[in-house]
């Protein structure tokens, strides 16, 4: 990957007003989660140069300043207010410090076939996707290691020509700043932004919300108070997470991560308090071969999965998708005891009121859904889809503003984790409806897209294919069309996962990429559940006469 230059970059109206902005208790929480990353790659042409993106890159940070700006740990203050206790962090922009926006030119002698993996039975394998070819890991992002920030950039974009006349722009963001919904907002604008600069029409309005404190204010309780409130806290431990515990971890650890686990000598131990379960490193072998591999389920199968799984109970398209997915994972490493789907979710729709759409940070959690090989190998896939609907409803509008309480008062908010990778643990985050295969700077839809996420066993990410014409949320269904099931998987687990019977389960005997299952698929569909029918009454009708007949012989 020849560079052919590196420069720092700002909005092009500067501002002279210096701004110091405390993220919020989410935000904080973020500093350990690897970066949200992703690389669009599109046909050239005279509105996606080189120069034409540069340029309008940096009209659209006059709508995002701060990410010009620097992080940075806030000033400890033990008597001071929820953001200024220990491990906060604090955003400044408009000083004479701010590092700006790393912006990379660079090319390749690759073409963007070579990108697409290796074609198999049932999807893409996807073995070393040159990531550092199109987003350079240098520099690294401030508080990337949860500890440099002087002089690091918070974003760095890298913008890359192919050797077959396409281009590629990359872009990665602290975590602490964006999640995925923030990330992909924003390569919206700047490509609105581009459109609309090269065809010398009216620039569009640029809307997004960097208020970290409007998230804070759902807070229940007085989160500034000394100490928390003991009822609140229990609502927020109720919940299911998995809380483990950095500094109760050491042993088993990794000697890259150790430093993690050591408690800051800076705090009192009644502000350490007692610790918590430690992370299970016994369940995670690093050294294990790791391969990618993208499933692709049509509309078809997403609508056949759906209807079999909410036949008793109201479950989304995503739980069935993920119980299915789920299934084939614990099915495939067939270990005896809990397993655990570590659902990544955002917190803008499930507060009251409700974050606007346009919110610009990390407002999200983890949630735990538990289940077991049993359940995986002899359960209907309603059984697990209905676990998780079930676990997701916990969080609500009551609950989590008491898990905010709770977070607000944490000894530092990078102590505890509420996933793991490894044997046991399967985490998903879903980039669904956020019309990340419809930016267009102006030649069109991408050719080819790549989230990037850290090849980790266990990893699991979930998106729109390229035929899906449903991606962008204002204009359909993501479950109308053919959906991306990316999976990161032990080589022997990944391997068992493909051969298993039951991974194509809910694919139309002659129809493979249809919108709707046909008409023969729900027909048996209502045979079967009418059957289901008259055998309940059956057996209501069946106990109904052994109750009458006792009653008559006690009569008797």
């Amino acid at each position: 990957m020849p560079v052919l230059s590196r420069s720092r970059i700002f909005p092009d109206i500067p501002t002279s007003i210096t701004t110091h902005t405390p993220l919020s208790i989410l935000d904080c929480c973020a500093v350990r989660f690897p970066f949200p990353a992703a690389v669009w790659i599109y046909h050239e042409g005279p509105s996606c140069t080189v120069n034409q993106l540069t340029t309008s890159l940096r009209r659209t940070l006059n709508a995002y300043p701060q990410w010009s700006g620097i992080l940075h740990w806030a000033t400890y203050n033990p008597d001071g207010d929820h953001t200024q206790r220990y491990e906060r962090v604090t955003l400044s922009h408009g000083t004479p410090n701010d590092p700006g926006v790393e912006l990379i030119i660079s090319t390749t002698s690759k073409e963007v076939s070579s990108l697409a993996g290796n074609a198999t039975a049932e999807g893409w394998q996807f073995n070393s996707f040159p990531t550092q070819e199109f987003l350079s890991a240098t520099p690294p992002l401030a508080l990337e290691n949860a500890g440099d920030y002087a002089g690091l950039p918070c974003m760095v974009v890298q913008i890359t020509t192919l050797a077959d006349n396409t281009i590629a722009v990359a872009i990665k963001l602290s975590h602490v700043l964006a999640d995925a919904q923030s990330l992909v907002k924003f390569t919206h604008d700047w490509a609105s932004v581009n459109r609309a600069m090269f065809a010398g029409t009216p620039l569009p309005i640029l809307s997004p919300v960097f208020d970290p404190a409007l998230l804070d204010r759902a807070a229940l309780g007085n989160i500034d108070a000394p100490y928390p409130e003991t009822t609140i806290i229990d609502t927020a431990r109720d919940l299911p997470l998995h809380r483990y515990d950095w500094w109760a971890s050491e042993v088993g650890c990794p000697s890259s991560m150790t430093p993690a686990t050591r408690i800051p000598s800076g705090l009192t131990p009644e502000s350490v308090g007692s610790l918590g379960p430690p992370l299970p490193w016994m369940n995670w072998d690093p050294t294990a071969p790791v391969s990618h591999y993208q499933i692709n389920f049509s509309a078809a199968e997403l609508q056949a999965m759906w209807e079999e799984a909410s036949t008793l109970s109201r479950i989304s398209h995503l739980d069935a998708l993920l119980a299915h997915v789920w299934r084939l994972i614990i099915r495939a490493r067939a270990l005896d005891g809990e397993y655990y789907l570590n659902h990544v979710f955002s917190f803008r729709h499930r507060l009251d009121p409700a974050l606007p759409h346009s919110f610009i940070g990390s407002p999200m959690v983890t949630a735990k859904i538990t289940s077991t090989l049993e359940e995986a190998s002899n359960y209907m896939l309603g059984h697990m889809a209905r676990s998780i609907r079930s676990t997701l409803k916990a969080f609500n509008s009551s609950t989590l503003p008491a898990l905010l309480h709770e977070m607000a008062f944490a000894a530092s908010p990078l102590r505890l984790r509420n996933a793991f990778c490894g044997v046991r643990h399967t985490s998903v985050t879903s980039w669904l409806a956020l019309g990340i295969r419809e930016v267009d700077f102006g030649t069109g839809r991408p050719v080819h897209v790549e989230p990037i996420v850290p090849l980790i066993d266990g990893a699991a990410q979930i998106m729109e294919a390229a035929d899906n014409q449903s991606s962008d949320h204002m204009s359909g269904h993501w479950y109308d069309g053919t959906v991306i099931v990316s999976l990161r998987l032990r080589d022997d687990t990944l391997q068992k996962l493909l051969k298993d019977p039951i991974l194509r389960k809910y694919k139309p005997q002659n129809t493979c990429h249809s919108a709707r299952p046909s008409v023969t698929v729900k027909r048996d569909q209502v045979i079967w559940a009418t059957k289901i029918f008259f055998q309940v009454v059956f057996l209501f009708l069946l106990v109904k006469s052994l109750v009458l007949a006792i009653g008559r012989r006690d009569f008797l």
